[in-house]
């Protein structure tokens, strides 16, 4: 049987459940896709370790209601071992701050997020993360800090 498909499946179902997370929960539980240590990086901003990732997402759900689909597609494996992997994949947010339904129709951002995974156990979690930004109106207000 050929390895390649389930990993991918398997990238591909860590990558939509977290963000299924953030838009679902304001990221409450986020860092826990995450290993100790991690790096999750949006744009010019950086965040170290789980702390850090909850402190980011605390302050997201502080702001205020916010509605957000993060739509994920196109992820690719770039490298894959036994215990490690590294993949690319394309996310469109359609976010507004406020209560649904929203006006805003068009994305918010287009961008790629770079994932490099581990494996633990049976679980796949995310060493670092780096978002970045290919298309983003001059009007989108993102909920997490990038400068």
């Amino acid at each position: 049987m050929n390895e390649r498909p389930a990993r991918r499946e398997e990238l591909l179902e860590v990558v939509t459940a977290l963000w299924f997370e953030v838009d679902h929960h304001n990221g409450a539980l986020a860092s826990g896709f995450f290993l100790p240590d991690a790096e999750l990086r949006f744009a010019a901003r950086s965040f170290h370790g789980t702390d850090e990732i909850d402190a980011v997402y605390a302050d997201r759900a502080a702001r205020g209601p916010r509605v957000s689909r993060h739509v994920v597609t196109n992820l690719h494996v770039t490298a894959a071992a036994a215990d490690r992997a590294s993949a690319v994949s394309t996310v469109i947010l359609f976010a507004e701050d406020g209560e649904p339904p929203r006006p805003t129709v068009t994305p918010a951002m287009v961008g790629d997020v770079a994932d490099v995974f581990e494996r633990h156990g049976d679980r796949w979690l995310i060493r670092s993360r780096r978002i970045d930004q290919l298309f983003i109106a001059p009007t989108t207000v993102l909920a997490v800090p990038t400068r």
